[in-house]
């Protein structure tokens, strides 16, 4: 996978969470799961999680369909529990509420 960085990410509650970030075009390998956050340049365009990233991604054909996608950020987590707190921790201000 083409990862452009590898940084990390703060909640609220002041932990860090480890988030890659790939081009807007990846293709990511099956059944990824995890919290997948949109960017466009300098503002989150929408963030969700799922079982299988690309499937979704591939799926809503965002590569291609979204304005302004610049990059994709993966924090992998397996367990959707956790996926979600993660999610709620972040409290992201995203322009867009469903893809």
């Amino acid at each position: 996978m083409r990862i452009i960085e590898s940084t990390t990410i703060s909640g609220l509650s002041g932990k860090d969470y480890p988030i890659n970030i790939y081009p807007s075009d990846m293709r990511f390998n099956d059944y990824i799961a995890g919290v997948y956050i949109l960017f466009a340049d300098d503002r989150t365009l929408y963030a969700d999680h799922s079982d299988n990233v690309d499937l979704v991604l591939q799926k809503k054909q965002v590569a291609t369909s979204l304005e302004g996608l610049s990059k994709i950020g993966l924090i992998r987590m397996g367990n959707p529990e956790k996926r979600q707190t993660i999610l709620d921790d972040l409290d992201l201000d995203c322009k867009l509420k469903s893809l």
